[in-house]
């Protein structure tokens, strides 16, 4: 797989997520939310937060996106009009059967629409980027206690061997279903 076909899969799995989110979450129409690579501006945006219990050195993405060593993971900023809500970074690490989440971080202003909605948000871009690499699961890499309940709530479960984990096979057996529906 070459870097512009990975590059196309990103934009594509960010852009579905920004409109499943309008879709699963309507009152969003509102709000002026975007889904984005993690660039400089969000970075600075990021900077600003630093004073929260939670650092999780998102400064190194950069950086991290120009080694072929991180060709396939992907990253993901969620902006609330010009305010940076959430960031996420997530990799297979060479893993041929998941992807990692190992970043995922709202903004900590709590007045924000976007509170509650960064993790179905990221992980639905997670999501759809691992199925384009066909990936069997979505896996967070040591979740915070506090976040758990946010995980369950996107259906992650914990499974043996594998640890916190989206099963993606669900995914294919529900687009089998649909055109199996369309067939009849």
């Amino acid at each position: 797989m070459d870097a512009d076909e990975l590059l196309a899969y990103k934009v594509s799995a960010r852009d579905s997520a920004q409109s499943e989110m309008l879709e699963r979450f309507p009152h969003f129409l509102d709000h002026p939310i975007v889904v984005t690579e993690i660039n400089e501006a969000a970075i600075d945006s990021y900077e600003t937060w630093l004073n929260d219990e939670f650092d999780f050195g998102f400064e190194r993405v950069i950086g991290w996106k120009r080694r072929p060593a991180h060709a396939k993971a992907i990253d993901i900023a969620v902006w609330c009009g010009d305010l940076l809500a959430g960031l996420c970074w997530a990799s297979p690490q060479d893993s041929p059967n998941k992807i990692l989440v190992l970043y995922l971080q709202r903004n900590p202003d709590d007045t924000l629409p976007t509170r509650g909605y960064i993790a179905p948000i990221c992980l639905t871009a997670v999501r759809n980027y691992a199925l384009l690499l066909d990936l069997k699961w979505v896996v967070i890499q040591d979740p915070n206690p506090d976040a758990r309940e946010a995980y369950f709530r996107e259906q992650f479960h914990q499974v043996p061997g594998i640890g916190l984990a989206y099963d993606l096979t669900n995914d294919y057996a529900a687009l089998d279903e649909e055109v199996d529906d369309h067939e009849r």
